[in-house]
């Protein structure tokens, strides 16, 4: 399975302001029919920790999850609260959510990358950095950079909008099942540059929400388009 970078229009992402409608679907009496998995890409296998770059674990901290319709572009709301976003880094396939939205046609998928408030409840306590008296975060990285143990925080929020490769058909009846393709070495390179976890910041937030991810119908959750 290649990591596919995409075009803009086909699986970029982008920074926007809307949210989401919440249309009081009740999941519990009629159950799920959609499922959002998370995947990373095979070229994190393998990665030595003598490398430059060695990651060991990525997280991400998601609110108000929604995916938007291909007419119109109403956004449906799928999942409001924050959501924790472990990071598979052996490239298989991980379910990160199910809810139940109104049949119809949609052709993206719009999250937020979300630094909590001080007193809001976190899904996980990676969020809270104890070094920094639990100053809250959004993303917690940690690897090795140049062969020495570092952990990167992120506390930017920043809301995210990634097109599907091909939109996709929700109906009333079965599940349909959604795969992002998130690379976490993306976040740290740009070609053949590494940014440093201690000293380029700015530049792998940057990265963090300009980043390309993709988004695809995968039914038989193999991390590939159907």
């Amino acid at each position: 399975m290649a990591y596919r970078t995409g075009i803009a229009v086909a699986a970029g992402m982008c920074i926007i302001l809307s949210g989401c409608k919440d249309l009081g679907v009740d999941a519990v009496s009629t159950g799920p029919n959609v499922q959002i998995n998370v995947v990373t890409p095979q070229t994190v296998l393998g990665k030595p920790a003598h490398e430059i770059l060695h990651i060991i674990s990525a997280k991400i901290l998601w609110d108000q999850v929604c995916l938007c319709t291909a007419a119109g572009g109403d956004s449906l709301n799928l999942h409001a609260d924050p959501l924790a976003v472990d990071l598979d880094l052996t490239a298989h396939t991980k379910l990160l959510l199910a809810g139940r939205i109104p049949a119809g046609t949609y052709d993206r998928i719009r999250f937020t990358i979300h630094e909590p408030g001080d007193s809001e409840a976190l899904p996980d306590s990676a969020f809270a950095d104890s070094t920094q008296g639990y100053k809250r975060c959004s993303v917690v990285v940690e690897g090795l950079y140049h062969e020495t143990p570092f952990t990167f925080r992120s506390q930017q929020s920043v809301r995210l909008e990634v097109l599907f490769t091909a939109p996709v058909t929700v109906s009333a009846s079965g599940e349909m099942n959604i795969t992002l393709m998130i690379d976490p070495y993306a976040w740290f390179t740009e070609g053949a540059l590494f940014y440093d976890p201690w000293n380029q910041i700015s530049e792998i937030n940057g990265r963090i929400r300009n980043a390309p991810i993709e988004a695809f119908r995968d039914n038989d959750r193999n991390g590939e388009p159907d």
